[in-house]
């Protein structure tokens, strides 16, 4: 037998077993998904960030949210979440004028997530805890929840 030939039998049980064990189990990315509340079921997971305080920005993300369900087929093939922190967090206010999209689109399996220190930072503002709109679930930090999801598998889309 030739050298070349023993290198090549002898790399086949490695490359197998690297590519057995190269990424996580398919249980293992559900457990994760489960961990931080999303789809199971759903092949793809995004993330929404909302850092600003503009209308115009909401409703980019929030056009961007919806699309998405529709280009992907709905919650059962996409699990979408929005995190709204800073200046963003005003998106989840009961009184925003999206408010009736944002329910909508959680009617549709989209999560709202609100980070409580920038709650905490518009009460201090405002003088008052600002209503929040009832689909906007507290969190407590928006960006240690978006590095949750994206360790469980979510793809980040800052719109």
């Amino acid at each position: 037998m030739s050298f070349l030939f023993l290198l090549r039998r002898s790399w086949l049980p490695f490359a197998a077993a690297l590519l057995i064990t190269a990424g996580p189990s398919a249980a293992a990315n559900d457990a994760a998904i489960e961990a931080v509340g999303g789809n199971t079921l759903a092949r793809e997971h995004l993330v929404l960030q909302i850092t600003e305080s503009d209308l115009q920005r909401h409703n980019l993300v929030l056009n961007v949210a919806n699309n998405v369900l529709k280009a992907r087929g709905g919650p059962d093939q996409i699990d979408v979440e929005v995190v709204a922190f800073g200046p963003g967090i005003s998106m989840l206010f009961a009184n925003n004028t999206h408010a009736k999209r944002i329910q909508s689109l959680a009617d549709q399996g989209v999560r709202f997530s609100a980070c409580k220190n920038s709650i905490a930072g518009a009460t201090r503002k405002l003088g008052e805890a600002p209503e929040m709109n009832p689909a906007a679930q507290p969190v407590e930090a928006g960006i240690a929840r978006i590095l949750d999801v994206v360790d469980a598998g979510y793809v980040l889309v800052r719109p």
